[in-house]
């Protein structure tokens, strides 16, 4: 059975997700049709030519028959409404279809549309059980009138359900998401360091009684409980947003200071840590970052059309681009550096998506995929930070011979050759080197003699544009 506090945290999630809107325009609908009431209350009070005029044009037994034909068919529309979403959910299951669920709650223009429905159709209702013959009918006309306006709602409503279940529509709003709660999340990495500089004695570890994700971490409140101790105390964390705890993980460690300072900074640490059950979308870049993983992912693995994968693959390679060229302000315009250490990885999420990608095409055999997975990590790979740079390429490394089950098609050769003058670039000459053996090695996989061979030397720096093929 669940608990009183399950069900608080049940309806705060549903709330947050879809719920709150549609109750609160429910509730508008309402209000209205109590003050409609009103004014067919007051309407034997109005001039008796008005009264007469306003009955002729509109009789009160047939405003009150298409009451309940209103009421009827808006129950309908939203019926049909959501089983058409339910078809359309069932039929990208393969690829896209928690992702569309997960965007379609989430958009103000779906919440307010079954709003606005659910609210007409108690509006026609409570119209209808108080309705009186003496009445002039303003309440009933005035439903005829919002009934019109679902009608048109649902043309553009329709709409925007069926654009909503192309997978471009669903990674590109996963895409403008991402970068949305990038911008959200710049001041925790304004203020934060990327590494420790305190050393001492033995932190004092800090453990979390909760489960769920962290889904918040507040500076503000990380600046009012380190104010005492200033740069004397340090709070570094071992946990990131997006991620999932369990009872008795280490969320954070406490270094520096007085063993005091630390126990106190300890007590209260995790009050400025928001832990839930459903990752919170508008601050979590790593969660879009997930999303368009697992939507790539899903066609990867399939033999599905590769245009889903490839279009989640470029979301990555944009995303990638603006964050490293945008890097992190100044902490001073988000109120000082703080003594918080915080690990940013989204980077690297990125780069392990793409490495997932070049693992399972080789399930599928979507060269082209692959190709352009390889060919993305040669253009993030300059625009790490060393530290990503180096995880980058020990992935890299154990994932690489996955491209040997591929066939050595032009886009593979080409993407080879970005990848081994990207990795010259930074530096890696030992990683490009392996990168050069694989192209004679994915030519002879392939059952081709020299003589076939039509891929163009690794050596020539100059890849972009279409051209001929041929490994040494």
């Amino acid at each position: 059975m669940p608990t009183q506090q399950d069900l608080r945290v049940r309806w705060r999630l549903s709330a947050a997700e879809f719920l709150l809107t549609p109750l609160l325009m429910v509730l508008g609908f309402v209000a209205l049709a109590v003050g409609a009431v009103f004014v067919d209350v007051s309407s034997s009070e109005w001039p008796g030519g008005v009264r007469v005029i306003f009955l002729r044009l509109f009789p009160h037994d047939n405003l009150i028959k298409m009451l309940s034909v209103i009421a009827t068919g808006l129950v309908t529309v939203t019926t049909l409404t959501l089983s058409a979403l339910l078809v359309a959910i069932s039929h990208t299951a393969t690829s896209v279809a928690p992702v569309v669920f997960d965007q379609f709650l989430r958009r103000r223009a779906n919440q307010a549309y079954f709003g606005y429905v659910a609210g007409c159709a108690t509006y026609t209702y409570l119209v209808m059980a108080v309705s009186r013959p003496e009445w002039a009918g303003v309440g009933a006309l005035l439903a005829v009138v919002l009934a019109a306006g679902a009608l048109i709602l649902l043309v553009f409503m329709g709409y925007l359900m069926i654009d909503q279940m192309r997978p471009t529509s669903v990674v590109r709003s996963i895409q403008e998401q991402a970068y949305q709660a990038r911008l959200r999340q710049i001041p925790l990495l304004a203020r934060s360091r990327t590494r420790s500089l305190v050393r001492g004695e033995e932190p004092t570890v800090v453990t979390t009684r909760a489960t769920g994700y962290v889904i918040d971490i507040s500076t503000a409140r990380l600046e009012s409980l380190l104010a005492v101790t200033g740069d004397a105390v340090e709070v570094s964390f071992q946990v990131r947003l997006g991620d999932l705890l369990a009872y008795g993980d280490t969320v954070a460690r406490i270094r520096g200071g007085s063993p005091e300072q630390r126990d106190r900074i300890a007590d209260s640490v995790l009050t400025c840590v928001t832990i839930d059950r459903a990752r919170n979308a508008d601050i979590d870049p790593d969660h879009a970052i997930e999303q368009l993983g697992n939507v790539a992912w899903a066609a990867t693995s399939t033999r599905q059309n590769p245009d889903v994968a490839l279009a989640a693959v470029g979301a990555l390679r944009d995303l990638s681009a603006r964050w490293a060229a945008a890097g992190v302000p100044d902490a001073g315009a988000y109120g000082g550096p703080l003594p918080v250490v915080y690990d940013d990885v989204v980077q690297r999420r990125i780069v392990a998506a793409l490495i997932d990608l070049v693992v399972v095409s080789a399930s599928s055999r979507q060269h082209q995929t692959c190709a352009v997975a390889l060919s993305t990590l040669a253009d993030i790979l300059p625009l790490l930070a060393e530290r990503d740079k180096d995880v980058a390429v020990k992935s890299l490394r154990r994932a690489l011979p996955a491209t040997l089950s591929h066939v050595a098609s032009v886009e593979m050769g080409r993407a080879l050759a970005k990848l081994r003058a990207a990795l010259d670039t930074i530096g890696k000459e030992d990683m490009a080197d392996r990168v050069r053996d694989m192209g004679p090695r994915l030519v002879r996989e392939s059952g081709l003699g020299e003589d076939d061979d039509l891929i163009d030397p690794l050596d020539d720096t100059e890849i972009t544009g279409p051209r001929s093929f041929r490994f040494r």
